[in-house]
């Protein structure tokens, strides 16, 4: 199975003056409400990815939402198969993908979390299929994600590197900030920290800036995400 992009939301508005309770357990008889930090968004070509995970083993999300510090797109990546549904599109943990219609955005993620596979039972297909298998067995996914997350100190510049395991490959790779605040971050504030991801060799290496206008008491989080390949071949 391969990720795919699933639309979630893509609705333009405008900073709230506090957070709001979102959708991601509504519908969810058993669900726990999990809430990310604000993360920053640019108005660049290039989107913002951003992981957040179910605090336990064997939970998948079953609904997703996020907060707006301004107009955005949002999306989600989630996986094939059928029935769509937890456990079969979702996982443990979404990767959120933003767009930002202005020079500088923000959106905090949210999760409603579930216990076990979810995706309950599947009822009989009306429309049968007419395309014959062409595999044996299912093929094991090609890529993985992995994901590394550092505090940041109180510092000006720092500098950190992620790579993939031993036997595998870096396809492509990203960064994100993330600021650890109850109510959306000014825009002096999400601007105040610039985080710049290169590659070197099997490696990514990270160089952060902060400037004055980062609030000392604010802790604040780098999320570096690789992309790999699985064997070296």
């Amino acid at each position: 199975m391969l990720p795919v992009l699933v639309l979630c939301a893509a609705v333009a508005g405008v900073a709230p003056k506090s957070a709001n309770a979102g959708r991601e357990c509504d519908g969810l008889i058993v669900c726990i409400p999990v809430a990310g930090p604000w993360v920053q968004v640019f108005g660049t070509a290039k989107p913002t990815y951003y992981q957040l995970a179910c605090p336990g083993r064997g939970q998948v999300f079953g609904g997703l939402d996020a907060d707006r510090a301004g107009p955005l797109g949002i999306t989600f990546l989630g996986t094939l198969g059928g029935p769509v549904g937890p456990g079969v599109t979702t996982g443990r943990a979404a990767v959120f993908v933003a767009q930002a219609t202005r020079s500088l955005s923000g959106f905090r993620p949210l999760l409603g979390c579930i216990p076990g596979g979810g995706g309950g039972g599947r009822g009989r297909t009306v429309a049968a299929s007419t395309r014959e298998l062409q595999a044996v067995a299912p093929a094991p996914e090609a890529t993985v994600w992995r994901v590394k997350n550092v505090q940041l100190r109180d510092r000006q510049r720092e500098r950190f590197t992620h790579a993939c395991l031993a036997d595998e490959r870096l396809l492509s790779f990203s960064a994100a900030v993330a600021f650890r605040t109850v109510r959306p971050p000014s825009l002096s504030t999400l601007g105040s920290v610039r985080a710049t991801a290169r590659r070197v060799g099997e490696r990514i290496v990270v160089d952060v800036r902060s400037g004055v206008e980062r609030p000392a008491n604010v802790r604040v989080q780098l999320q570096i995400q690789a992309v790999c390949a699985r064997g070296r071949s």
